[in-house]
């Protein structure tokens, strides 16, 4: 290979490699503003997060990542909830 060539050649992984990185961000961007239809819920004595999350997953839907969703959507850092509280949950389907 001539110093042109291997020069012509790294420039082109470069490139491709930039692109890829963007598109990437890109769609990492467009997952993150995805809008998903919400509801609030009262919670009453006994109700868990994992109880409350199976009542809003969806059929075959794993409740774990719905117990997960909803923590974000309040900015729960643990588990702990208390009757009389208010949770924005996903509306049920």
């Amino acid at each position: 290979m001539t110093i042109r060539t291997n020069t012509l050649s790294r420039a082109a992984v470069l490139i491709t490699a930039v692109v890829v990185f963007f598109l990437l961000l890109a769609s990492a961007v467009g997952a993150q503003n995805k809008v998903i239809p919400t509801a609030q819920h009262r919670i009453v004595g006994g109700e868990t997060l994992w109880s409350i999350a199976g009542e809003v997953t969806p059929q075959g839907g794993d409740v774990r990542v719905m117990v997960s969703e909803i923590r974000r959507l309040n900015q729960l850092q643990g588990a702990v909830i208390y009757p009389g509280d208010v949770l924005i949950v996903p509306a049920a389907g």
